[in-house]
């Protein structure tokens, strides 16, 4: 290793490995998440399709996570395994493969709302555009990539929202699920993700500083950009966190008294 290697090593890491086939994992992440939804009854609308897919793509993220939490060391002050790409041999070489799994899912996810409008809202068009802008650069440059990982854990919320949904009809199973999203969307994306993002933003100096004084003018770039999309993540909980709240705290209409 050189001297300007070992330089980028310390803010960079080394990993995403280029052997991993990313671009073949995306694919086969689209194509079968694509599969599933037809293989789904067709009594279902493609918004109820959705919600289970979305499903099955949030316990894999968040089974990920865990599993990793479970069987290797993490170590968020460190600069190249939260803000750089990782280090092989931690374990850091593995969040490559999920990553790439969510993107195509992020992938097929947006295909179906610009098909089918029911599925579509401003927000969730916003949040995978940034996503998807945010995990793919990271997979390609290894900026902000151990942090993009830790960031699926944010996806627990996901299920029981999504359960909500679908069993809209069974007013307990209904109120549940609510009470589960709500707890899970404060623990999951307004407490854990922040800590992630805050480890981020609290490396970013020491980055940028070993960046400038290799001349990576590239990593900045990228670095700069990943910031600006990890604080629009922010500002999207933050408004979805003013919707739970103004549900919660709407007066309920007064029932009518019968005749």
């Amino acid at each position: 290793m050189t001297l300007d290697d070992h330089a980028r090593f310390e803010y960079l890491g080394n990993t995403p490995s280029p052997d991993v086939p990313k671009y073949t994992i995306i694919f086969l992440s689209i194509v079968v998440n694509s599969f599933i939804f037809y293989l789904l009854p067709s009594k279902l609308t493609p918004l109820l399709k959705s919600y289970v897919i979305s499903s099955i793509h949030a316990i894999i993220c968040v089974g990920s996570v865990i599993n990793f939490f479970a069987h290797y060391s993490v170590n968020l002050k460190q600069v190249n395994r939260i803000a750089g790409g990782g280090v092989y041999g931690t374990g850091d070489e593995i969040m490559t493969y999920s990553i790439c799994y969510s993107l195509g899912y992020f992938t097929y996810d947006l295909l179906l709302m610009l098909f089918y409008k029911s599925v579509r809202t401003t927000a969730a068009l916003a949040h995978h555009i940034i996503i998807l802008l945010a995990f793919y650069a990271g997979a390609i440059n290894g900026i902000c990539h151990p942090c993009h990982f830790y960031l699926l854990a944010e996806e627990l919320s996901t299920i029981p929202l999504n359960l909500k949904a679908l069993y809209h009809n069974r007013p307990r199973l209904y109120a549940i699920f609510g009470y589960l999203f709500m707890f899970s969307f404060l623990v999951c994306r307004l407490i854990y993700g922040s800590i992630v993002c805050g480890y981020a933003f609290g490396a970013a100096p020491a980055f940028f500083q070993m960046a400038f004084n290799a001349g990576d003018l590239t990593s900045v770039t990228f670095g700069l950009m990943q910031g600006s999309l990890c604080l629009l993540t922010r500002v999207l909980n933050i408004y979805w966190t003013i919707l739970i709240l103004r549900k919660i705290l709407r007066p309920s209409k007064p029932k009518k008294k019968s005749s």
